[in-house]
């Protein structure tokens, strides 16, 4: 989809005219053999300013923009166009690559910020979406994440246990502790309907979590659960040892 709109700058005494991504990309393309090409960009970049967002309509057309650009004007460039974002990131792992390709935590959560709330969902269906999110942000950005989605959001996500690991495992314990606590382990227990559920909560969750989850189960629910021993045998050695002992001494009540 191309912008019907002309829009112009100048570098010196030469003017450019632009009609849509792909000539604004070719432009900067041309200029990345220069010395002075991070002078150059960045000038393009401010020059343009908000025409940015009338530009750059697809994710393909900000990949080839930013392709040939130094990390400083890669990340203003995102900055410009922030306020539609949402619109050229159409899928979890768009986002997921340009967090990637972020080097800078304070940085991945301006963008964050600037996707908001209907930015994150539109590209959220199930939880592999969210993880291809979490694995390229850490701390305060995982925190951001899971504020800005809520407690309604990410309870629609989650169905069986194993939908549970593929999101937390990527957080770490303090998150994973505010995300169970948010979700609450009540539902997190709702999801568990096989040994295979079962043990990738355990596994999932941090040791804390798992302390208080095991006793919303009797004994005889999660002998139930687990059935065999050759099953106990399979998943045991793939929870940690705090674990291990936890769960051990409470179905041998």
């Amino acid at each position: 989809m191309a912008s019907s709109i002309v829009h112009s700058f100048s570098l010196g005494e030469k003017q450019y005219l632009v009609h849509n991504e792909e000539e604004l990309a070719l432009i900067i393309d041309l200029l990345a053999t220069s010395d002075d090409s991070f002078t150059l960009h960045r000038h393009i970049i401010m020059s343009l300013d908000e025409r940015l967002m009338d530009i750059i309509l697809t994710y393909k057309g900000l990949l080839l923009c930013m392709k040939h650009m130094e990390y400083k004007n890669r990340f203003l460039l995102l900055i410009k166009i922030g306020d539609t974002l949402s619109r050229v990131i159409e899928k979890s792992t768009h986002l997921g690559n340009l967090l990637a390709s972020i080097p800078e935590e304070t940085d991945k959560i301006r963008i964050i910020k600037s996707i908001r709330y209907k930015g994150l969902t539109q590209i959220i269906d199930v939880p592999d979406d969210l993880g291809n999110i979490l694995e390229w942000i850490f701390g305060d950005g995982e925190k951001l994440v899971i504020d800005t989605l809520g407690k309604e959001f990410l309870q629609s996500l989650f169905t069986y246990g194993t939908d549970i690991y593929k999101v937390f495992h990527f957080l770490s314990d303090k998150n994973k502790n505010l995300l169970a606590d948010m979700i609450e382990l009540s539902f997190i227990k709702s999801c568990i309907y096989t040994a295979e559920d079962f043990f990738y909560v355990l596994k999932a969750l941090s040791n804390e979590k798992t302390g208080e989850l095991i006793p919303l189960f009797t004994p005889e629910e999660i002998r139930t659960i687990i059935r065999k021993d050759k099953t106990l045998h399979h998943f045991l050695p793939k929870l940690t040892k705090e674990k291990e002992h936890l769960l051990l001494q409470y179905i041998k009540n």
